[in-house]
């Protein structure tokens, strides 16, 4: 086994982790009934705890996501679906902590949010570096390369009925 190989394989692990915290985040938001974003326990309202459970559905739309990136890794669309729920992950976190002040800047906003930050330049920066798309969608070699998987298909003979 390459190194190549043993990259991807840490990276898919990584992403997984990453999914796994999603899934933490999706049971707590729907457990408690205040959300992280919030900024104290004192600011507590009844509506809070439908943002807590729509916070938790991102959450768990996000992991699903992230997982199918993980299986999918070698597939560029999938990535790039994940690349894009990371990116809207960090982008709310930051609106919500600095834009509309929200929430406090506490470790339960900032842990996620470095992790979705390192795990989005990963997934920037890996699939491209490691070629794991190897020929292109469309591209010529693709197509060449089909032709060649056929031309070695051997075609079996019928079988005589007696």
């Amino acid at each position: 086994m390459d190194v190549d190989c043993k990259i991807l394989y840490a990276f898919r692990g990584w992403i997984g982790f990453v999914a796994f915290m999603d899934l933490g985040i999706t049971a707590k938001s729907f457990i408690e009934g205040r959300s992280f974003l919030t900024k104290s326990l004192l600011e507590y309202k009844a509506e809070e705890h439908t943002i807590s459970r729509i916070l938790g559905m991102f959450a768990l739309l996000k992991a699903v996501v992230l997982i199918y990136s993980t299986l999918y890794i070698h597939c560029k669309p999938v990535v790039d679906l994940g690349r894009w729920s990371l990116a809207i992950a960090i982008l709310l976190y930051f609106n919500e902590t600095f834009c509309h002040h929200a929430s406090t800047l506490n470790p339960t906003v900032i842990f996620p949010c470095v992790l979705n930050i390192v795990t989005l330049m990963g997934m920037l920066y890996l699939p491209d570096k490691l070629d794991i798309w190897g020929l292109r969608i469309g591209g010529v070699e693709d197509n060449d390369q089909l032709l060649k998987q056929i031309g070695n298909v051997r075609r079996r003979k019928p079988i005589k009925k007696l």
